[in-house]
């Protein structure tokens, strides 16, 4: 799903396990999506409960959504585009993540 504000264009792409989730969880991918959009357009980007996590090679971030979380990282370019590589409630997301490299 491509993003244009006018001054840069950004992409979200979703891994198929990411994908999956959303899925079956529609108002979780929505949530989701504004909070992205309100970290790179918005006008109160501090108010997306994001942190980077930490312990990993690369930079992984995850975004807090109620009960789920949300795991991203950023990749630049002449686009900007958030890779969702997972996506789930708290203690599931944590655990899949132990088996990424």
């Amino acid at each position: 799903m491509k993003h244009n504000d006018g001054s840069f264009t950004y992409e979200i792409q979703y891994t198929k396990a990411a994908d999956r989730f959303f899925n079956s969880h529609e108002d979780v991918r929505g949530q989701y999506e504004a909070a992205i959009n309100e970290l790179l357009t918005g006008d109160h980007p501090e108010k997306v409960d994001v942190k980077r996590i930490k312990g990993k090679r690369g930079e992984y971030y995850r975004i807090k959504l109620g009960g789920y979380r949300v795991i991203y990282t950023v990749i630049n370019g002449t686009i900007v585009v958030i890779s969702t590589l997972l996506a789930g409630s708290r203690g599931d997301v944590y655990k899949k993540m132990s088996g990424m490299k």
